[in-house]
C-alpha cells in the first residue's frame, strides 16, 4: 500500500499521532504536506480516522458500564501495547470477516 520512500516510512510512523493531533506544529505540517501529495498514505489516514471516530464513543460507552457498577472485565495485558495501527486492522478484519 505504501511506496518504500523514506518519507512515506516517517509518515506512517506519524499517522496515529497525526490522527491524535499529538504532533508538534512542525510534524503536523510535514505529515499535511506528504498526505496532500501520497494517496497510499492519505488512504492510511483515513482508515486510522475512522478507528478513532470509535475510540470516543467506545471510552464513554465503557465510563456508562464503570458508572452502573457493572463488573469490569479484565483486559488482556497485550491490549495495553495496541497501537491504532493494530485496532485499524481489527477493524478491517471485522468488516470484512
Amino acid at each position: 500500500m505504501f511506496s518504500n520512500s523514506q518519507e512515506c516510512h516517517t509518515t506512517r510512523e506519524r499517522l496515529a499521532g497525526y490522527t491524535l493531533d499529538a504532533l508538534t506544529e512542525e510534524e503536523a505540517r510535514a505529515v499535511t504536506a506528504h498526505l496532500a501529495t501520497c494517496s497510499a498514505c492519505r488512504d492510511e489516514h483515513y482508515c486510522l480516522a475512522a478507528v478513532a471516530a470509535h475510540l470516543i464513543p467506545l471510552r464513554e460507552a465503557l465510563a456508562d458500564e464503570s458508572r452502573r457498577g457493572m463488573p469490569r472485565r479484565r483486559r488482556p495485558e497485550r491490549t495495553a501495547s495496541l497501537t491504532l495501527a493494530h485496532w485499524a486492522n481489527c477493524k478491517v478484519l471485522a468488516a470484512t470477516g
